[in-house]
């Protein structure tokens, strides 16, 4: 965790430095959990995630290297109703509900390249590394000595995640936008999760050049 807090520092200040021209993006879109496990919790895979990126470019490159950091989040919710036995003959409805929530806050290098000039299509690839912290709070239900036993199982916890990224949109002087694609892999203390996890990310963005 040390050494993701050094670089994001180190790349803010040579940033901060440069005194070139800087840019805002915000993207959002459709996001896939993939668990090392899900040891029988049962929680959505299928969820959304909103992005926020923030990017600088370099002094002293040869080619048009940004960097900066970045503010993510992403969730997966799900509801259902189930039938719970309140006697031998009696049963009750109720909702049981599984939220789990990553956020993300990382340093990142980006290289645009452009297929004319800086007006027309570009493609952007980008890697982001720095430090994740998940959450959850799914309800369950177990059959333990003959009984039905409620229980809502809660987690916490930190990883250090690598997010290489690929954008590819239509700048037009100022503003810029497009479509992005995103894969995650993180390690770290993911509850009974296990200890890796990743994500896939698809959606759109919005930048806004300064």
């Amino acid at each position: 965790m040390r050494c993701c807090a050094f670089i994001l520092v180190c790349l803010l200040s040579v940033a901060a430095a440069s005194g070139q021209t800087w840019s805002v993006t915000i993207g959002g879109g459709y996001s896939r959990l993939y668990p090392a496990k899900s040891s029988g919790l049962p929680f959505a895979r299928d969820g959304g995630y909103i992005d926020a990126d923030f990017l600088w470019r370099a002094p002293h490159s040869d080619f048009p290297l940004l960097l900066g950091f970045g503010i993510s989040g992403s969730g997966y919710y799900r509801s259902r109703d189930v039938l719970v036995p309140i006697s031998s003959n009696v049963f009750a409805e109720d909702t049981f509900e599984s939220d789990v929530g990553f956020f993300s806050v990382e340093a990142r290098a980006a290289v645009p390249i452009n297929f004319r000039a800086a007006r027309g299509f570009f493609i952007m690839p980008r890697l982001g590394m720095g430090l994740l912290v998940d959450e959850y709070s799914i309800d369950t239900i177990t059959h333990q000595n003959g009984f039905d036993v409620f229980d809502t199982s809660d987690h916490s916890g930190a990883a250090f995640e690598l997010r290489p990224a690929l954008q590819a949109g239509y700048s037009w002087g100022a503003w810029s936008a497009g479509a992005e694609v995103s894969y995650m892999a993180a390690w770290g203390g993911f509850g009974r999760l296990g200890f890796s996890a990743q994500e896939l990310r698809a959606g759109v963005f919005l930048r806004l050049h300064f």
